[in-house]
């Protein structure tokens, strides 16, 4: 958790971190005003606010390589994470007796859900945009 706190620190100590964090914040709760279920602008607003919040915490990259290890992670973890949701969503309909473990793996079938649909593509989005743009600024300069 310490180490958690101090990469923490350090990010927010960076001058673009909090706007670009800020911004993302601001652009989820314009979502949720406006809404976000069956609504495109609502939808596409969380996931752009999103897509801030993650750059903020890796825009220090400097190098193509990063974003290309990012794209393959977020690539790698939609299917994983969408057959995870569905491995927690089977055993929890199997166990369905057991309150508390009932909702620990309906809350672990949620996240894993979430992460799946928001932020693989993002990372998948971010590693190849900024990564084809440090790629193209590489090889210009």
């Amino acid at each position: 958790m310490d180490q958690f706190v101090g990469y923490l620190k350090t990010q927010f100590n960076r001058p673009r971190t909090g706007p670009l964090f800020g911004l993302g914040i601001t652009l989820i709760i314009i979502a949720l005003i406006i809404g976000i279920s069956d609504n495109p602008p609502g939808i596409g607003l969380s996931y752009l606010g999103l897509m801030f919040i993650c750059f903020s915490m890796i825009h220090h990259w400097r190098e193509a390589r990063l974003y290309g290890t990012l794209l393959a992670v977020s690539a790698i973890s939609f299917p994983v994470l969408a057959l995870l949701h569905n491995v927690f969503d089977g055993i929890n309909q199997q166990i369905g007796d057991i309150i508390i473990l009932n909702q620990l793996l309906e809350g672990l079938a949620v996240i894993s859900f979430l992460a799946a649909i928001f932020l693989a593509p993002t990372g998948i989005v971010l590693g190849i945009f900024v990564g084809l743009f440090y790629l193209v600024k590489k090889h210009l300069t």
